[in-house]
């Protein structure tokens, strides 16, 4: 709810933003004001701590001097030291207790040369020092420190001075009393608090002396270290712990500050703070109010001015332009962007419905007009309307060959000269893309259908004059009709694609719609995948085809041929999936095994008379860069001669790119390979190119040599094939031999080898030398599988 009211107004936006702000800035201000305060007095406390250090020091060593001058003094007297020589403990006694009133000493005592007491002052008793103390304080004498003793929770300043006569003969010991008046002093000159900590022999401490109550400062536990701040009593302290030079044990002087003046000042400035924060706020809320009104009322009108134009009101008037501020600049850069967007939307609308290449309508301007005539609601068209999809041949070698600007100048030439021929009433023409483009008539019956697509076709029989080069285009034309083949736009632009296909698998310039051209889509996806587990899964089977050599009537070659025994549809020919893995690229997973199977085949079968295995390459093989690596592997994994093999390659599957089958058959004929071209007669490769492959075989498609034996033209066609390759010391091989007749025409024309049914059906690799053998025999009894 709050993030929806912040939200819904800019004022509120641009007033939140400053206050915060400005709390930010005081917030930041006070922070760093406090904390330079702190610090400073952080600083001052550990100045008067050091400065208190001193100021204990200069006391205990003004004690210390008066004490020694005593010492000096009663050691000097001559009486004393007879006293001391004689062991006069009476006289000793006396002068103890009138040196130590004259100083005001806490006590007195006279020892031996060995450090043991020979008399005392009365509260000398309650201070028995050992000899081994004594012996080190003696030591540490001339180092001018004042030596502490703690006994019997009190805590005494010490001195010892010799008595000579001349040589040391005895010592003098004094001491004073650090009382709570000596502290009461300290802070009177440092104007600090100090304690005296005993360390006891546990290491627990233990005030022998301190300037405060226990209640008025901090724990013994929280005054370790140096340096270190404490929290007591609701007030912080800062404290400075110094080891004291002492005759036995360990003892520290702890000097504490408070740090609550700082406290004091730092609540005060946030106080003072508090009170510009708040008139800050009070200014604020003033002219925060006429900024806003300054900047938001011509921003609401802009907002207003924008609404329209996204809503497509590119006539909307935008205000302030004339302002010179960054609100006019604001509406002059809108005013700009609906000037740019309503030429926009002209081009967008442009490019939408048409092709940028020919400035013919496009895919969806053909599919809208098509949609418009097929309304239920106008009245029915006279006769049929026809959807015409053409595909110009071998536009990638054009593009390959002259470049891609040259195949742009040739698509427009030829959306030119259909659109010429495209003028009757309710024509219509479009590009699709790529090369494929697309035409419309109306008030067609079948026959004229089909005359209108043989029409466009033979448009081209004369070639074309694209920059200074005459080129020789052919077009191949699938159509279909309403409402014969369809009802809806999807289904005719469909079905006029399927039939455009199928004239080009067919090889056939135009072609109407027929539903048995449909592929059933699902189960060819279907096969496909489970083709992939056929190759793994062993369902794969190689057959042979036997080629009969007709010079020798010897059957010692074959065609390779791959069979798949799917689990569920049984033996499926190549026919059921090969051209569905060719579109994937699964092909060469399928050549590769075919090659496989083969090797293992020939390795088996050569000993019985088997000298040569053809095996067919598709389109994908010829451009796989890894075609050859994976060709060698097999050989070698196998142990056989390149020179066993004979690929087929189809004249389509070379001339698609030319370029890059040639390199490849080079290499491959380098390899040993034999080469064959299938399928010769129905492509549109030139004698020309093929005198540059190096191949060594023509194979005469099948649809020639079917009805040779009863079709002269066909015969002739056959024996021009067989002269043609001879002349060029090829091999020739007819398939489709099923007559003896046909058998006999072929070995009359010279026809080096043959294959069909009338030989022998595709058998598998496993009986194929059974069949070799009973045809040595002269009998061929084993059935193929």
């Amino acid at each position: 709810m709050i993030g929806r009211w912040y939200r819904s107004s800019l004022a509120r936006q641009i007033a939140l933003v400053m206050l915060a702000l400005l709390l930010f800035i005081q917030f930041g201000t006070f922070w760093a004001a406090r904390q330079s305060l702190w610090r400073q007095a952080q600083a001052d406390v550990q100045r008067r701590l050091e400065l208190g250090q001193a100021v204990w020091r200069n006391l205990l060593d003004q004690r210390q001097q008066r004490l020694r001058e005593a010492a000096l003094l009663l050691a000097a007297d001559y009486g004393f030291r007879a006293a001391v020589a004689a062991g006069d403990q009476a006289t000793l006694v006396s002068a103890l207790d009138n040196g130590v009133a004259r100083i005001g000493a806490s006590m007195a005592a006279s020892l031996d040369a060995r450090f043991h007491w020979l008399a005392e002052s009365p509260e000398g008793e309650h201070l028995r020092i050992g000899p081994v103390q004594l012996r080190g304080l003696a030591e540490q004498r001339n180092l001018g420190q004042a030596q502490l003793f703690a006994a019997g929770g009190k805590v005494y300043q010490l001195v010892l001075v010799p008595i000579r006569a001349p040589l040391i003969i005895g010592w003098v010991l004094m001491g004073f009393e650090l009382t709570p008046a000596v502290a009461h002093d300290f802070v009177e000159l440092a104007g600090i608090e100090m304690s005296l900590l005993a360390i006891e022999a546990d290491g627990r401490p233990q005030r022998v002396l301190q300037s405060m109550t226990d209640a008025q400062q901090p724990a013994l536990a929280v005054l370790d270290g140096d340096g270190g701040i404490s929290h007591h009593a609701g007030a912080d302290w800062l404290h400075r712990r110094v080891p004291q030079p002492t005759l036995e044990g360990r003892m520290d002087a702890v000097f504490l500050a408070s740090l609550a003046p700082a406290s004091l000042a730092t609540h005060g400035m946030a106080l003072r703070l508090g009170l510009i924060t708040l008139l800050g706020l009070l200014l604020f809320a003033v002219s925060s109010r006429l900024a806003v009104q300054q900047a938001v009322r011509p921003l609401a009108a802009l907002a207003r001015s924008a609404r329209a134009i996204g809503g497509g009101d590119f006539g909307a008037d935008v205000g302030g332009r004339e302002r010179q501020d960054e609100v006019g600049q604001l509406a002059r850069d809108l005013d700009d962007m609906r000037l740019n967007l309503q030429c926009q939307r002209a081009e967008i609308e442009r490019l939408a419905f048409f092709d940028t290449l020919t400035a013919l309508p496009n895919r969806e301007a053909f599919k809208k007009t098509l949609a418009g005539l097929l309304q239920p609601a106008l009245p029915a068209v006279p006769g049929s309307v026809v959807v015409l999809l053409l595909s110009i041949d071998r536009f990638k070698q054009v593009n390959d060959a002259m470049g891609f600007p040259f195949g742009d100048d040739v698509l427009r030439a030829v959306g030119e000269r259909l659109q010429a021929r495209l003028q009757h009433p309710g024509d219509a023409l479009a590009r699709f893309g790529g090369d494929t483009f697309a035409a419309l008539r109306q008030g067609l019956d079948g026959p004229e259908a089909d005359a209108c697509a043989e029409q466009l076709v033979r448009l081209f029989d004369t070639p074309l004059q694209v920059a200074g080069q005459r080129i020789d285009v052919q077009l191949s034309v699938g159509y279909a009709c309403w409402p014969a083949h369809g009802h809806s736009v999807d289904d005719l632009v469909g079905r006029a694609e399927v039939a455009l296909l199928a004239a080009k698998r067919q090889r056939r310039e135009w072609l109407a719609y027929d539903a048995g051209q449909a592929v059933d889509t699902g189960s060819a996806l279907s096969l496909l995948s489970e083709l992939r587990g056929a190759v793994v899964g062993g369902q794969l089977r190689l057959f042979l085809q036997p080629k009969l050599d007709l010079r020798h009537g010897e059957a010692c070659s074959a065609e390779a041929l791959l069979r798949w025994q799917h689990p569920q549809r049984g033996l499926l020919a190549p026919a059921h999936f090969i051209p569905f893995a060719e579109q994937t690229g699964f092909v060469r997973q399928l050549t590769q095994w075919v090659f496989d199977a083969s090797c293992r085949c020939m390795a088996a079968l050569a000993g019985q008379g088997l000298s040569m295995l053809s095996v067919n390459l598709s389109t994908r093989d010829l451009v796989d860069a890894q075609l050859i690596g994976r060709l060698q592997a097999s050989l070698q994994a196998h142990g056989v001669a390149a020179s066993a093999f004979c690929l087929e390659i189809t004249e389509s599957a070379i001339m698609d790119e030319p370029q890059r089958a040639q390199a490849t058959l080079a290499r491959l004929s380098a390899m040993g390979f034999r080469l064959s071209i299938d399928d010769f007669g129905t492509g549109h490769s030139s004698l020309a190119y093929l005198q540059q492959l190096p191949v060594h075989q023509l194979k005469v498609d099948k649809s020639f040599v079917l009805e040779m034996d009863t079709d002269p033209n066909d015969a002739k066609i056959v024996r021009t094939i067989v002269e043609l390759a001879h002349g060029l010391a090829l091999e020739v091989v007819a398939e489709g031999v099923e007559s003896a007749a046909a058998l006999a025409q072929l070995a009359a024309m010279g026809c080096d080898k043959a294959q069909g049914y009338h030989i022998a059906r595709p058998m598998p690799s496993e009986d194929f030398g059974a069949w070799m053998a009973a045809r040595r025999a002269g009998s061929c009894t084993v059935p193929p599988r």
